[in-house]
């Protein structure tokens, strides 16, 4: 339906609004645009913060605004898998495990009702 920007901003906005829901699930489309947004908003931020002055604040409070939205769409990613948000903590220290999170945020969601609610659309086979 939408151009690639567009689902970018779309998914983005909405993995903000959703930012203190931790219930349900979340499509693997919805996931990866959040993050993808969230990194490229990072980047900037990083960047402008290396330019010194009082703009280096900027990328911490970014950071600390976009922490409990992003944990949020992954413990909903993990639950449209059928795993625990306690899975969480194994893609918060920096080990290899992270690795796993990784894997589980690239599968497939269940393409039926599992105890975390009913499925989500995945969008990005779509269009």
């Amino acid at each position: 339906m939408y151009g690639p920007s567009m689902r970018l901003v779309e998914h983005y906005i909405g993995g903000l609004l959703k930012y203190a829901e931790f219930r349900g699930r979340a499509s693997r489309a919805e996931y990866w645009w959040f993050t993808l947004g969230h990194t490229m908003l990072a980047a900037v931020f990083w960047t402008l913060g290396r330019l010194g002055g009082p703009v280096g604040i900027f990328a911490f409070l970014y950071l600390l605004v976009v922490l409990i939205p992003n944990l949020s769409i992954t413990v909903r990613r993990l639950h449209d898998t059928n795993r625990s948000s306690w899975w969480l903590p194994l893609g918060l220290i920096p080990t290899p495990l992270v690795f796993v999170i990784l894997f589980f945020m690239c599968q497939r969601g269940h393409v039926e009702e599992n105890r975390y609610g009913p499925p989500v659309l995945d969008q990005s086979a779509s269009g």
